[in-house]
């Protein structure tokens, strides 16, 4: 539930930060589709029963995974966001964040056996590739691709809370194994 909590937060940021990029109308726009996103959120993940697997602690290696993968993200989002200021495309700064915030998460699925994270991970890395190509064109693009990361994320969550297959399947061999039943 906190990683969900900590999604919420970051798909919130990437929409609402984003959505006032891209001015009137469209900051309005995207502010009600927020609302109506943690609505469903909140309803599927907070409010809505639902039982929890009991999980053992993350193995060692899965720790380093998520270690690992959060340090080049910080380290990727820094370097990248350093080198469009100098290309004089810090516009394109959004898009990035969201291309390497989905590719941090990608390892996740095997080292925690969440296909949510694959699904969220190159899910968010397309829409970032979209944001980067379309940004050379129209620097909106960027912003755009931001919003739709937000909603994206906002979407596999509740996905998963809900219970779809494709989302929350877990794989025989995952590092975290199923509580006894």
């Amino acid at each position: 539930m906190w990683g969900a909590l900590i999604g919420a937060g970051g798909a919130s940021a990437f929409m609402l930060v984003n959505g006032a990029a891209l001015g009137t109308p469209w900051v309005w726009i995207v502010a009600a589709g927020w609302v109506c996103a943690i609505v469903v959120f909140a309803w599927a993940v907070l409010v809505r029963p639902r039982s929890f697997e009991q999980l053992e602690p993350p193995s060692k290696q899965a720790s380093t995974i998520y270690f690992v993968s959060v340090v080049a993200m910080v380290v990727l989002i820094v370097g990248g966001a350093r080198l469009l200021a100098s290309l004089d495309r810090s516009e394109l700064t959004v898009a990035w964040v969201v291309c390497v915030v989905g590719a941090h998460f990608v390892p996740f699925a095997r080292a925690f056996g969440r296909a949510m994270f694959r699904v969220m991970g190159w899910g968010m890395l397309v829409i970032g590739i979209v944001g980067l190509a379309g940004g050379f064109a129209a620097s909106a693009v960027a912003a755009v691709a931001g919003v739709a990361a937000g909603l994206w994320m906002f979407a596999v969550m509740v996905a998963d809370a809900v219970g779809r297959p494709l989302v929350n399947g877990r794989r025989s061999g995952s590092t975290v194994r199923r509580a006894p039943r």
